[in-house]
């Protein structure tokens, strides 16, 4: 059933139908993350009793902090195939994610399955916003770097338009200007974390007057929202800046909402505006003071459920983030399920996104 969910068509199922099928799955994983001694003690002390769980919103969720506090892990250390890593911010922890095989190719699945629906599934020439370092091959890898990699499976050829010098991210221009004249005509994927994209690629390009010409690309950018919001850069004028650089369709710039906790699992804004949760996942926006589940137009805080993980308990974490609640199976692009609109990080939260990071690094120099 888990193949079923992560192989197949996504935004397909209705609210309800996915519920059922989600609820025996999680339950049966939450029931094998009991071997864990601290999320054990955390349930017991919690008093959760399994049998009792009859909704997804009953799930026990796990905070994110505690992949910070604690090794959340439920496989075998013999099966431990990558350790995925936070950025560290000012606490200078990161959270650790243990992925074995089986987890880490079910998360690949999903990415590239909800990917398809927007992207198609015919790989294109991509160009990465990024260096090459940044994907680097190894035992532990960077929320940034499983990103690229992932995304990277759409690419038939890949260019990383930025190099490093002296620690700093510079944009390669003949790199990026020959990538433009062999691909300008042709349907192309660009990927990069929003804030790098915003202040060492759009913005460098604009100062130098560089006006690219590929109007076939689409823009998938995610990561570094809230420094972005601090310097007053709001959605609208990101996306605005980005397609008048590449000129292209405003369209055509995409974000995606995403964390290295729940790998795989990424909510796109369909051309409506909203963020789609796929099959294999869901999101349940609790308020505030309450935790309960918010209505349709109120805002909470998010929390991520998801089938993608067996190696480290991923059915159920509460973010720092806050989301707006929008509705269920109606939306007007025809994706079924529920659907939402990312808002902020909560107020106080220690940044912690990848593409926050980098920002709080630039600025503290």
């Amino acid at each position: 059933m888990i193949d079923e969910l992560v192989l197949g068509e996504q935004f397909n199922l209705n609210q309800k139908d996915k519920e059922k099928l989600l609820l025996k799955i999680i339950l049966s994983q939450i029931d094998n993350n009991m071997e864990n001694i601290n999320i054990k003690s955390m349930y017991e002390k919690l008093g959760v009793d399994i049998n009792s769980i009859k909704t997804l919103e009953e799930v026990p969720y796990i905070p994110v902090n505690m992949f910070k506090s604690f090794d959340l892990r439920v496989c075998e250390v013999g099966k431990v195939a990558k350790v995925l890593l936070s950025s560290a911010t000012t606490t200078g922890i990161p959270s650790k994610i243990y992925l074995d095989k089986k987890t880490s190719i079910r998360q690949t699945q999903g990415l590239i399955s909800t990917l398809s629906n927007f992207l198609g599934s015919q790989r294109r020439p991509m160009l990465i916003i990024d260096d090459e370092d940044s994907n680097k091959k190894g035992d532990s890898m960077t929320a940034r770097g499983a990103a690229i990699r992932g995304v990277s499976a759409f690419g038939s050829e890949i260019c990383y338009v930025m190099d490093k010098e002296n620690d700093e991210l510079m944009v390669n221009i003949d790199r990026l200007l020959a990538f433009e004249r062999k691909h300008k005509d042709e349907k192309i994927i660009v990927y990069g974390f929003t804030y790098i994209l915003w202040s060492k690629f759009l913005k460098v390009l604009k100062q130098e007057q560089i006006q690219l010409n590929i109007p076939n690309m689409k823009l998938l950018h995610s990561g570094g929202w809230k420094k972005l919001i601090s310097e007053r850069v709001e959605k609208k004028v990101f996306s605005e800046t980005a397609a008048q650089v590449f000129k292209a369709k405003v369209s055509n710039i995409i974000d995606f909402y995403g964390m290295v906790e729940q790998l795989g699992v990424v909510f796109i804004d369909c051309d409506y505006g909203y963020k789609h949760v796929p099959n294999f996942a869901e999101i349940i926006i609790r308020d505030i003071q309450t935790l309960e589940e918010v209505k349709f137009g109120e805002s909470g805080i998010i929390e991520v459920m998801s089938i993608l993980g067996t190696s480290y308990p991923s059915q159920a974490m509460l973010t720092e983030d806050v989301g707006e609640f929008i509705g269920i199976d109606d939306c007007q692009c025809g994706r079924h399920g529920k659907y939402f609109k990312f808002k902020s990080r909560i107020d106080k939260a220690e940044v912690r996104g990848c593409g926050d990071t980098f920002a709080q690094r630039e600025v503290g120099k």
